[in-house]
């Protein structure tokens, strides 16, 4: 009877409480349930969080040694806090018995994102990289073409640099009653538009700090290099490029930055991979097979075109140092990670984005997108930002060395500061958080 007793013990299923935030990056947890249990005898309990409060929630649990997570969702931003006060397990054991293919992962998530000091806490979850939309049939427009060149000397096209980025934001912003591609417009329209919101308004102030050539710190003395000239170049640059921005813009979160696009209120958007998913989804979007995806923008040095797209927020997947079943944990992740990437990324149910090689590799799996040349396309321009990334900082006290960053700029771009003042005073709080 005691023999008997311990099976059935053996076989009840595990409980895992996966967290991370709320909404439609939680999905492929609920589409898959059924599958954790049936293969891993794993019984997942979902708990979804605010998105800008997963830092805090996650971190309380940790350091009350609650053990109420098993798999911990979160930004990479935070593996340096998480790993380095020895909050996450290790995986190198795990991967070694059941392999995640982490060869197949683009090096900027592999390298950067998922490894601290030589060992791997972490495995991909969303492939995030910045990208350059914009109005396809606006470029392509003669009368708009024809005006472009007389106004700015040049052909209209998908901008390669900062300068001409600038130059095709002014041309077409425009106010209600003007005309665009030979059509009355019925409201305002804009330029292009960033995200406002200090949680990431950084990022996109981020992708002009790398073109110029900035870095975060130097290697040797930690001093900041924040406010550098490339620094302060590029935050002037973004105080320009408000003008032809939407006058709410410093109000604008992913959400308000995807419709302001897709609604058709804007000819550029720089954005993460998931709004050209949506675009192609009618039920998403206005303006279904007319939107183009390139690389963002970048400066010419040495006659060569110099560009770095920055890969904010992302998501990877770690297993809690507490967790009373890390094989288990694993499997679950390494499930979602490795076995049902190509689904979960490829869908627009969800605003998961590629991050591995073969995501790239079939296009007829994205279908949203009316043709397979529609999604090569599309593939083609997000892989040529990923190769080009610029990681953002995964150090301990990234968070808050992120957050001054994003609550000085919003109030440069306010008119509160000036971009030189604006980050040498960045570059002040950053030598007391180190």
């Amino acid at each position: 009877m005691g023999g008997t007793m311990l099976v059935q013990a053996a076989e009840k299923p595990v409980k895992l409480t996966v967290v991370g935030d709320a909404g439609h990056n939680q999905k492929p947890w609920e589409w898959y349930k059924k599958d954790f249990l049936k293969l891993y005898n794993v019984d997942l309990k979902i708990v979804g969080v605010p998105f800008a409060e997963v830092y805090e929630k996650e971190k309380i649990e940790f350091v009350t040694h609650t053990g109420a997570y098993d798999i911990v969702t979160f930004y990479p931003k935070y593996l340096g806090d998480f790993a380095g006060n020895g909050y996450l397990y290790p995986l190198d054991e795990f991967i070694a018995k059941l392999d995640p293919h982490l060869e197949d992962v683009t090096p900027g998530y592999r390298d950067f994102y998922c490894k601290y000091k030589g060992k791997i806490y972490a495995l991909p979850y969303d492939g995030d990289i910045l990208n350059l939309y914009y109005r396809k049939d606006l470029f392509e427009n003669p009368e708009e073409k024809a005006n472009f060149k007389a106004k700015y000397g040049y052909e209209l096209r998908p901008p390669r640099t900062w300068k001409e980025y600038k130059d095709v934001a002014e041309f077409f912003t425009r106010k209600k009653g003007e005309t665009l591609a030979g059509k009355v417009l019925q409201r305002d329209f804009y330029g292009t538009a960033f995200y406002g919101q200090r949680d990431w308004c950084w990022a996109w102030w981020g992708n002009r700090f790398a073109s110029y050539g900035g870095v975060y710190f130097d290697e040797d003395t930690m001093e900041p290099m924040i406010n550098s000239p490339a620094g302060v170049k590029a935050l002037e640059d973004m105080i320009e490029i408000k003008k032809y921005c939407p006058p709410n813009v410093l109000a604008f979160g992913y959400e308000e930055l995807k419709d302001a696009f897709l609604n058709g209120d804007t000819a550029m958007v720089i954005q993460w991979p998931c709004v050209g998913k949506k675009g192609a989804d009618p039920a998403q979007s206005k303006i279904v097979g007319k939107i183009g995806v390139t690389t963002v923008p970048g400066v010419i040095k040495d006659g060569k075109l110099y560009r770095r797209a920055m890969m904010p927020c992302g998501r990877v997947l770690g297993i809690a140092k507490e967790s009373e079943y890390p094989w288990k944990a694993y499997q679950v992740i390494w499930h979602v990670s490795y076995k049902t990437s190509m689904d979960d990324v490829s869908t627009a149910k969800t605003g998961l984005d590629p991050y591995r090689y073969s995501h790239f590799q079939h296009p007829e799996e994205y279908e949203m997108f009316s043709t397979i040349e529609a999604a090569k396309i599309y593939l083609e321009g997000v892989k040529s930002n990923m190769e080009a990334g610029y990681p953002e900082l995964v150090i301990p006290g990234a968070e808050q060395y992120e957050d001054v960053l994003g609550r000085k700029i919003t109030e440069a771009l306010s008119g509160g500061k000036s971009a030189k003042q604006a980050l040498d005073e960045v570059a002040k709080e950053w030598d007391k958080i180190t």
